[in-house]
């Protein structure tokens, strides 16, 4: 499928030491079937190395910006506000899309008005290869309240969705950020449109950003989501509750599977004979 020529799209890539990837991420862009498109790289205060490959990088349709790392939410902003086109697509420096995503996408957005955000399927991959396909469900605010059922982070959309939804929120740079820009663009009064193909390929590695945000900053980011967003709590406060308990419930089941672990039984005894040393010390 082939989309009109005459709209611009506007790629923006954040990178911050992603010097291994970045030429990944660029090929998929120049091998889209739509070719008017115009990609920002914003270097979000990478390392020397990264910044001495994006210097190699030399195209007729590629600005690079530098700015002090400020996270992956003002880098995009950054590259936004600079875009020419009225049709955004962001795309980490890690992954890639298939060669018909833009033109698919495209064709989404120009042919349905009320429709502001594309995402798609996702293959999910490391060095060995695709090891999870993933399927967002979309991006009802029914859904889109208890996660990010519409996207991982790369999506495709209106310009004007950035501007009613107001940016990416600079505040959350451990993480998240793409689903509260989600939640905001609904809200906005936009559709979020899921394509049932798999064209988006997300790099999972080791220590990935997103994987950290789970980790170690997840229920804090929750809470900073539903206090900004705290008029959704009162339009959907049974289903939020629902989910809180159904969330409270699964942790104490695997609490208590894991006090029934070997494991665990092995790590109580080895440390029995410290904790009546303890006792007795102190």
């Amino acid at each position: 499928m082939e989309s009109n020529f005459s709209f611009l799209v506007s790629v923006v890539i954040p990178c911050y030491n992603d010097y291994k990837y970045i030429h990944e991420a660029i090929d998929s862009i120049n091998n889209q079937t739509h070719k008017n498109v115009e990609i920002i790289i914003v270097d979000d205060g990478s390392d020397i190395v990264t910044q001495n490959v994006l210097k190699t990088i030399k195209q007729e349709n590629i600005t690079i910006l530098y700015q002090k790392n400020s996270g992956p939410s003002a880098a995009r902003n950054t590259g936004i506000k600079l875009a020419k086109g009225d049709y955004i697509l962001t795309l980490d420096a890690d992954d890639y899309f298939d060669p018909d995503f833009i033109s698919k996408a495209l064709n989404i957005l120009t042919t349905n008005n009320k429709i502001g955000l594309v995402s798609c399927w996702i293959k999910v991959f490391t060095e060995k290869g695709i090891i999870e396909r993933f399927k967002p469900e979309g991006g009802d605010l029914k859904i889109l309240i208890l996660g990010n059922g519409a996207s991982a982070g790369s999506v495709f959309f209106r310009k004007q969705c950035w501007i009613d939804a107001g940016g990416y929120d600079e505040n959350m740079r451990k993480g998240y950020e793409d689903w509260e820009f989600n939640i905001s663009v609904v809200k906005a009064g936009w559709k979020i449109e899921i394509i049932e193909e798999y064209l988006f390929n997300y790099r999972k590695k080791i220590r990935s950003r997103n994987s950290q945000a789970d980790k170690f900053h997840k229920y804090e980011l929750w809470k900073y989501i539903y206090t900004k967003h705290k008029d959704l709590w009162n339009n959907y406060h049974e289903l939020m509750i629902e989910n809180l308990f159904s969330q409270m419930e699964l942790l104490e089941l695997g609490s208590h599977n894991l006090r029934k672990t070997v494991d665990f039984k092995l790590g109580k005894t080895i440390l029995m004979p410290f904790r009546f040393i303890k006792n007795l010390l102190f």
